[in-house]
């Protein structure tokens, strides 16, 4: 009964420092985006939607190689999950490809 507690906890924890790393990022894009440094989401995913079409299911901000970077995984219509990478300043998509 101790391990399982211990396990239900350690996850709750892992949980919740995820989100608190989640709540960074929107922060950090949302300041961005009102000093006009990078796109707003909506316009990335305007962009995207113009070339891939089904449903987004994540969306991920990230700085990586000194650029802000978009992480979108879509699901298409015939059930492929896709990654896409759209640089968050420009709006060009950098990476796709399938998930397996």
């Amino acid at each position: 009964m101790l391990n399982r507690r211990a396990l239900v906890v350690a996850v709750c924890l892992a949980l919740l420092v995820s989100r608190v790393g989640a709540d960074d990022d929107y922060q950090e894009a949302r300041r961005l985006v009102q000093k006009g440094e990078i796109q707003p989401l909506v316009t990335i995913l305007q962009t995207v939607r113009r070339h891939y079409s089904g449903r987004v299911l994540e969306v991920e901000f990230e700085h990586e190689d000194d650029r802000y970077i978009y992480e979108i995984e879509m699901l298409d219509e015939k059930g492929v999950v896709w990654e896409l990478k759209v640089d968050a300043v420009s709006g060009q998509l950098i990476q796709s490809e399938q998930e397996d």
